[in-house]
């Protein structure tokens, strides 16, 4: 939403501030993780599913709140750690030479999209830099453990969580730049023309060159309207592939592993297929309940949840945290957190306060090389 504040150096959007009073909760900081059993099959496509509903076989959501679930078995996060890595499940299959398991039909995949979607409001400046500097040393190890041992190949794609429109304005001010999910590249707000990425996302190659690419196009600034992280997400993988423009066409590929990256000081306020002009004052309307975007990714890659992993960097599950005359921390993300629970055996929740995210980005790396090691045959 649109919020008043100081002006704060930004490298994202400029206006949109984050609420936290950096005061922690102090006993639900982070994410009391619902245990969840994962199956085929769950791929309702579109707004319909109430949250409370089943949203894959045998599990049941909490309510828009982002309240825990009833189920029994429940992992509690550690407010000590730099970041928490979700319960991956283990293969009982062997191993072959290569790192993939054998037998039957061989797992193990050979191609991974990463689609980090990045707040651009001007409260995420410092953590947009964290971000960037702590990427050459993941991209570093993901060279070393993915490209040359496993030869898997791999992209990067970065899009911001504005959903706004370029009609949509605060008295002829204030307007929106039209992303709605379209991946950063050179026809977008970039200042880095010798560093830009020659397509629209990033392919595998050296790493400095890597690096200084996802420098240009992950520092971004002008988001001043509602942080809507998942539905620029489903936009990007879906509409802005489809329709007339095919902007993203290209970029998902059906035999890849998925990574779905969020970094945002905010919770996610996504409303399904929000148009792009709205009344600024009143908001774009009920956010659209979580189970339905999980629905639909997990559609995208042929109803198979191991197909998809999920990696939220964000405020705590309730309360706040952070909070400084330079940066205002970030706010509660119950419907992120409520994500995350829907993929747990494929997640990773780092917070978005930390001063460094290099350790946290590594062991989200570890979770994406778990769940790699068991991707489902080709479709």
């Amino acid at each position: 939403m649109l919020r008043t504040c100081p002006l704060v150096p930004v490298l994202m959007f400029s206006l949109a501030c984050g609420s936290g009073d950096g005061n922690e909760s102090d006993s639900d900081t982070l994410p009391q993780i619902t245990s969840a059993t994962q199956g085929t099959g769950n791929t309702t496509a579109g707004p319909g599913t109430s949250e409370g509903e089943s949203g894959s076989e045998g599990t049941t959501t909490s309510g828009g709140s982002g309240s825990d679930s009833d189920s029994d078995s429940t992992t509690t996060m550690d407010p000590s750690t730099t970041g928490v890595k979700l319960d991956v499940g283990v293969d009982t299959t062997t191993t072959s030479d290569t790192g993939n398991p054998t037998g039957g039909d061989e797992l193990g995949c050979e191609k991974v999209d990463i689609l980090f979607v990045i707040d651009d409001s001007g409260s995420m400046s410092q953590e947009q830099d964290k971000l960037t500097d702590a990427f050459p040393q993941l991209m570093a190890t993901i060279d070393q453990e993915l490209v040359q041992e496993k030869n898997i190949d791999y992209r990067v794609g970065v899009m911001s969580t504005d959903m706004a429109g370029s009609d949509m304005c605060v008295l002829q001010f204030i307007c929106g730049q039209d992303h709605r999910g379209r991946l950063q590249h050179t026809a977008d707000r970039l200042n880095c023309e010798a560093d830009e990425p020659p397509g629209k996302w990033i392919e595998t190659g050296p790493l400095q060159e890597v690096s200084n690419q996802f420098r240009c196009i992950a520092s971004m600034d002008g988001g001043e309207f509602s942080e809507m992280p998942l539905e620029a997400a489903r936009a990007g993988l879906i509409d802005r592939v489809v329709d007339v423009e095919g902007y993203n066409n290209g970029f998902l590929r059906d035999d890849a592993l998925l990574v779905l990256v969020v970094f945002t000081d905010e919770d996610d306020q996504s409303v399904w297929e929000v148009p792009d002009n709205w009344d600024v004052f009143l908001g774009p309307g009920e956010p659209t309940p979580v189970i339905e975007y999980w629905n639909q990714f997990v559609d995208l890659k042929g109803g198979e949840p191991d197909r998809f992993v999920t990696v939220v960097f964000s405020g705590p599950k309730s309360g706040t945290c952070g909070g400084s005359q330079d940066d205002p921390g970030a706010v509660a993300s119950p419907r992120l957190h409520q994500f995350l629970e829907l993929n747990l055996t494929n997640a990773y929740y780092g917070n978005i306060c930390d001063d460094d995210f290099t350790t946290p980005l590594h062991e989200a790396l570890d979770v994406i090389e778990a769940v790699c090691e068991v991707f489902p045959p080709p479709m």
